[in-house]
């Protein structure tokens, strides 16, 4: 137990869009993966069917500019219907700061700027006056970004890479990953 090395007959319920860092660890683990637009939903999914779901440490949810959800916030309200049964830490994919040429030039010139409320810390690395827009997956702060929403973003590597965008710094962290299994479908 607690290695990453556990692998899912069954469902793992995650993050989506496709192209989330959580949907790709969870593609590592079990060949049937499904997305939901929060984690809050997909563990919901996971008590409901009796399944599984992943997520990790990091996970922080800001709503208006505001914390409303967090990793220990889920986990707490879990107590009773799911447990965790492995715990790892794994490389994320590639992330990178990347510009909408169309309106700036350089990570100098940006004025405002779209991520997922965890990758928060490489956004203190641009101008420090940069409005943030947070949302709920790096694809959607990329969606934002590439529509003209925002000057940048900070988002995976190869989803920034389908896009318009022009990646202007790069980033290798890694991330700790919860599995939870639905305690009804644990022995006992």
């Amino acid at each position: 137990m607690f290695s990453g090395s556990v692998k899912v007959n069954g469902v793992i319920s995650t993050l989506g869009p496709s192209g989330t860092d959580s949907a790709h660890e969870a593609r590592k683990h079990c060949s049937n993966v499904e997305l939901f637009p929060s984690f809050s939903a997909a563990a919901a999914h996971a008590v409901e069917t009796g399944g599984h779901a992943l997520v990790p440490a990091g996970y922080l949810d800001f709503q208006n500019g505001e914390l409303a959800d967090s990793w220990v916030d889920l986990h707490f309200r879990l107590l009773g219907r799911m447990r965790i049964v492995d715990v790892w830490e794994s490389p994320t994919k590639e992330m990178c700061l990347a510009i909408n040429s169309e309106r700036v030039q350089d990570r100098e010139s940006i004025r405002s700027i779209a991520l997922h409320p965890a990758t928060a810390v490489f956004a203190r690395q641009i101008p420090a006056d940069a409005e943030i827009t947070y949302f709920s997956s790096k694809p959607l702060a990329v969606g934002a970004a590439e529509s003209g929403q925002v000057d940048a973003c900070i988002g995976s590597v190869d989803v920034v890479a389908e896009s318009s965008l022009t990646p202007v710094d790069f980033f290798h962290p890694t991330m700790v990953w919860a599995l939870y299994e639905s305690v009804q479908a644990s022995p006992g």
